[in-house]
């Protein structure tokens, strides 16, 4: 993620003196497209970041639902590493027998959600694990700079994150006090469009992923 991340500031760079809108802002790669289903290209990864999500979706049946999806917020291996080594996990075993399709529902969406229909407020979005799981989305602004030998240039990009909502959406009226805070994932990868019609955004590696049991 990260190689493709700086070859596309790069080509952002050279490529400004002609288009100024020539490249996704959002640090992704120029050609959103790609011919794979959502479950190949998951599957198909050359850094093979999603092998044991893969095994996730397997082991749920959910192969069809993650190619179906408009939107699908896929977490990484990293992610179910971190949560778990949280949980005191010691196999996949206990994984699976810890948790439910929720797992992976919670982040497929019936719509197509993009930097273009969201907006810097947290808008609720009713995912694939219905009310169990409230969550809502919204977009940041960034920056990065590139450095060359006698000078530097910085870009702006736009990023989407997963917002997790703890009790009520953080900042709504008459919220308890006691209210916890919500939990916002950002992306780091954002927009690719799959063959089969799929919205996928690559949650960054440190992801808190919930396990729905």
């Amino acid at each position: 993620m990260k190689s493709l991340y700086i070859t596309c500031c790069i080509c952002i760079l050279l490529a400004s003196a002609c288009k100024k809108d020539s490249y996704l802002t959002d640090g992704g790669v120029h050609n959103a497209n790609t011919g794979l289903s959502t479950y190949e290209y998951l599957a198909q990864h050359s850094a093979h970041y999603f092998d044991t999500t893969i095994l996730l979706i397997d082991h749920f049946g959910l192969r069809d639902s993650v190619n179906k999806a408009g939107t699908f917020f896929a977490f990484t291996d990293y992610s179910i590493n971190l949560l778990m080594n949280k949980e005191g996990y010691a196999s996949l075993e206990d994984l699976y027998n810890n948790t439910t399709a929720k797992i992976i529902t919670q982040y497929l969406f019936t719509d197509s959600i993009s930097l273009y229909n969201t907006t810097a407020n947290v808008q609720q979005e009713q995912n694939w694990a219905g009310e169990i799981a409230p969550c809502g989305v919204k977009k940041l602004l960034g920056t990065y700079t590139v450095y060359l030998t006698n000078s530097s240039a910085t870009y702006s990009y736009y990023y989407l994150q997963y917002v997790k909502i703890n009790g009520v959406l953080d900042g709504s009226t008459n919220a308890p006090e006691d209210d916890p805070t919500d939990l916002a994932i950002s992306c780091q990868t954002t927009g690719i469009k799959t063959s089969t019609g799929t919205t996928l955004h690559v949650l960054v590696n440190n992801a808190t992923i919930n396990n729905i049991q």
